[in-house]
């Protein structure tokens, strides 16, 4: 009886360890993206600016440029310095580039420097009479600002306001809401980051992006 009654408990145990495992390995397998780290950290801080600035949360305004840029890697981004996806429209009488999106050849801004679009996205927001009922939000309600965005017609991605929360919620982006929270990279840095930025080392693989995770395929010879 005391055999099978250790026996019963071995194979109960060994049920339970593979019952965990089996809950936990998804999470496991899900990695944070470090580009999309790596860029909170790069513009935090110009994020945290123009909080301060045009009141729209520094978790936003990340998120939205992780989204849109893949973590600053798309080619929009790193040839055109575009990091939130905004397309020309009447009003634009700046550098144009084409590429594919809703359509086979849409008209995209081109900036000089990212800080620019970071500025151009804001005067977007802030003098759209659709997104005016945003800034009546505390500034830490990223939550009511993605489904805000969403529902006055940011994206046309129906789940756009939910892959922002996540990314804000997964990579801690709530964090520089906080006027306390010193992370992030400074002013004077990132100036002087900015010769990297757009002189950056040329790829060896191009980098895609789909539902906002960046990869390369590999090639033989890769490691």
């Amino acid at each position: 009886m005391s055999k099978l009654f250790r026996e019963y408990t071995y194979i109960f145990s060994l049920f339970l360890v593979l019952t965990l495992l089996f809950f936990t390995i998804p999470v496991w397998g899900q990695p944070r993206v470090k580009a999309y780290e790596e860029y909170a950290e790069r513009y935090g801080d110009l994020a945290r600016e123009h909080m301060d600035r045009y009141r729209i949360p520094a978790s936003i305004k990340l998120a939205q440029a992780i989204l849109e840029s893949g973590g600053g890697l798309s080619e929009l981004a790193r040839q055109s310095n575009n990091h939130f996806g905004i397309k020309c429209h009447r009003e634009w009488n700046g550098p144009k580039v084409y590429a594919a999106d809703d359509g086979q050849n849409d008209c995209f801004r081109k900036y000089a420097r990212v800080e620019e679009s970071y500025r151009d996205h804001s005067e977007f927001l802030v003098n759209g009479v659709r997104y005016r009922s945003l800034f009546n939000l505390s500034i830490t309600d990223y939550k009511g600002w993605a489904k805000g965005l969403q529902k006055s017609g940011y994206a046309t991605d129906r789940a756009y306001a939910n892959k922002l929360i996540k990314l804000i919620e997964d990579y801690d982006l709530y964090r520089y809401d906080d006027p306390k929270y010193r992370g992030g990279i400074s002013r004077k840095q990132r100036r002087a980051m900015r010769n990297q930025e757009t002189s950056r080392v040329s790829w060896t693989h191009q980098p895609y992006i789909t539902h906002g995770l960046v990869y390369v395929i590999a090639v033989g010879g890769d490691s």
